[in-house]
Order: C-alpha cells, then structure tokens, then sequence
C-alpha cells in the first residue's frame, strides 16, 4: 500500500508541474492576445512568446509559435509537446493553445 502512495505522489510530481506551466502559458498567450498584440509585429509576438515558454521551462521552438494578423485580428496558435520520464514509461503531454483576439 505504502508502495502503490509512494508511486502515485512520484507520478504526480513528475506530471503536474509541466502541466501548470503549460496552462499558465496558455493564460499568458490569451491576455497577450488581447492586451499586448495589437501594439507588436507578429516576430515581437513570437519572441516575447518564447521567452515566457523559456521563462515556464517549457520545451517550446520558435517554429511551434504561429502568429497571424490580419488588419484588426490577431491569432496566436502554440502546439508542443512536453515529455515526462517516468522511469519505468515515457509520456507525452500534447498541448496545442489558439487565442484568437480582434482590437477595436
């Protein structure tokens, strides 16, 4: 039983980290879209979007990051995906974040 806890709170340890990063990038990449996108060409986006996965020690390449603007419209597209060595299995978390954000 001790066995079976011990395991569980190991996988959890090794799980949720990369998982709230991930989520708190995805928040940064929603309220960049609306508030500080509209002020930035789309390689300043890039950037500044790349350097906050750096910041959240998510494996995330500039290629990974797609912005596109169009007139008022910006839309920002990051998929990624985050490994997690388990020891006895490697996993694969995918993550695939698109905000979408029109500025008046």
């Amino acid at each position: 039983m001790i066995l079976l806890l011990a395991a569980a709170i190991y996988v959890l340890v090794k799980v949720v980290p990369p998982r709230v990063n991930a989520y708190e990038f995805k928040d940064y990449i929603e309220t960049y879209a609306r508030t500080e996108s509209w002020t930035r060409t789309p390689e300043e986006i890039q950037k500044d979007l790349l350097a906050k996965a750096v910041e959240l020690n998510l494996p995330v390449e500039k290629k990974q990051i797609v912005v596109q603007k169009e007139g008022a419209y910006v839309t920002i597209q990051a998929t990624f995906d985050v490994p997690v060595d388990l020891k006895v299995h490697k996993m694969v978390l995918h993550y695939d974040f698109k905000q979408s954000a029109e500025h008046y």
